[in-house]
């Protein structure tokens, strides 16, 4: 993705910790690379067992550069990424596919791997 960072870090004492500090090292030079003005997105969330806003707000981003990319709808593409990691079933000839919303972080991961393998089919770096 272009000028996009991920990175991961624990909060202790009320502040953000970077248990490894290539992660710091990455955030400080995402930003230090940026020119002034330049407007910023900033997703945060907190991990717990259900899938978080950062997992959704990843995956959303993703399917939208696939989209635009390859010339789809968002909502196609989003139903070709449940449909690749797993999330649809077809039960009497109709298909039900669970909602990024009710997914729990196992599931936002599988859909995050399957916009990327979507991504390396079609030559985007989703990375």
């Amino acid at each position: 993705m272009k000028d996009q960072i991920f990175i991961k870090a624990l909060v202790k004492d009320g502040k953000l910790d970077f248990p490894l500090k290539a992660n710091k090292t990455r955030l400080d030079n995402f930003l230090s690379n940026l020119p002034d003005g330049a407007r910023l997105e900033v997703f945060i969330g907190a991990t717990t067992k259900k899938g978080s806003n950062a997992q959704l707000a990843r995956l959303h981003a993703m399917i939208r550069e696939l989209a635009n990319d390859i010339g789809y709808t968002f909502e196609e593409i989003k139903l070709q990424v449940k449909r690749k990691a797993g999330l649809c079933f077809t039960k009497n000839n109709v298909e039900y596919c669970k909602s990024f919303a009710e997914c729990d972080h196992a599931d936002l991961n599988l859909a995050i791997q399957a916009a990327i393998e979507i991504g390396d089919f079609n030559g985007i770096q989703l990375r």
